[in-house]
């Protein structure tokens, strides 16, 4: 079985929740990619959460008199060992979820990473499942208090973000945003300290609204289909330009010059010696339009900034080139 390619214009609905369960959880691309690895297994996390609150309740009630009882309530395939702390050292709630816990995260993980619902949700129950999976996972938060930089607590804020885009309601914090649009966090923080990108800021987080506008300009985003039928097929994106367009110059590598090659607050345009620094994007491009061979500052994959020549131009719609 191979996996689809996760591009969110021909995966149906059924490809996006085999995804989450095939790819992001089991991690199934390790078997043709050694350098894959599942982010989304938070398995040891729900596992940690659990076993806090057992140690807690051990030392207020007697760990002898308790713990058989706390091993007793584990339920589920594949318990095993004579304790609850022995059991905790095979069982993985990931594979083998029968804990509401565990349904809630996964329903977390469909909903918020590929904008989908569980198989058995029917179409027209869809929004009011939604919307309750939303006040579930808020609940859950304020009351197990999972690791705020933690695999739990990123799924959770992904599924908020989201429910709040699809409402068009409330805010979105800039991880989930970085997330979603596949870019880092930092970039997002770019963006939001110029005037060019759309976002609207609140605090340390984006208005949902922009946020979503934001993100229809990305290739990368899983857009929400729960509402329609599983059986509708894929939406084909338009050949069409909607937006703006402009030219921008690329590099042998395939590389080409955008909003986030900005360093120190300047773009570095010219040939070695003869670099000119520019405030702003607009200005930079406008001089690489005039010159017979453009020439910029770019990282390589190693994060070392230098030099590259134009070899040929990409049309683009400014509000994508403004979201790198």
């Amino acid at each position: 079985m191979n996996m689809p390619a996760l591009t969110p214009e021909t995966m149906t609905t059924e490809q996006r929740r085999e995804a989450w369960f095939q790819r992001e959880l089991i991690g199934y691309a390790q078997a043709a990619n050694s350098d894959y690895t599942a982010t989304w297994d938070y398995g040891h996390e729900l596992l940690e959460l659990l076993a806090s609150r057992f140690r807690v309740i051990e030392m207020i009630l007697g760990a002898e008199e308790i713990s058989p009882h706390l091993f007793a309530m584990l339920h589920g395939p594949d318990v095993e060992g004579e304790t609850w702390r022995e059991a905790f050292e095979t069982y993985d709630p990931v594979l083998t979820p029968h804990w509401t816990g565990t349904k809630l995260i996964d329903n977390a993980g469909i909903y918020g990473l590929y904008g989908v619902t569980p198989a058995d949700v029917l179409l027209n129950a869809r929004k009011a499942w939604v919307d309750a999976l939303a006040q579930q996972l808020d609940q859950f938060q304020q009351v197990a208090q999972p690791e705020r930089q933690g695999v739990i607590a990123r799924i959770i804020n992904l599924a908020l973000a989201r429910h709040a885009m699809d409402t068009g309601e409330g805010n979105v914090d800039l991880q989930s945003l970085a997330l979603f649009g596949g870019v880092t966090e930092g970039r997002i923080r770019n963006i939001l300290s110029g005037s060019e990108g759309g976002l609207e800021k609140v605090g340390q987080r984006v208005t949902a609204v922009s946020a979503a506008a934001w993100l229809n300009g990305r290739k990368e985003f899983f857009a929400s289909i729960w509402q329609q039928a599983d059986e509708a097929p894929p939406e084909t994106p338009s050949p069409d330009f909607s937006d703006d367009v402009m030219f921008v110059p690329v590099a042998a590598d395939g590389s080409y010059f955008h909003p986030g090659l900005v360093r120190s607050g300047k773009f570095r345009i010219g040939a070695k010696d003869e670099e000119v620094p520019y405030d702003t994007f607009d200005e930079a491009l406008a001089t690489l339009q005039k010159m017979a061979t453009p020439r910029w500052r770019r990282p390589n994959d190693a994060g070392n900034w230098g030099i590259v020549s134009g070899r040929d131009w990409k049309r683009i719609e400014r509000r994508q080139l403004m979201s790198l």
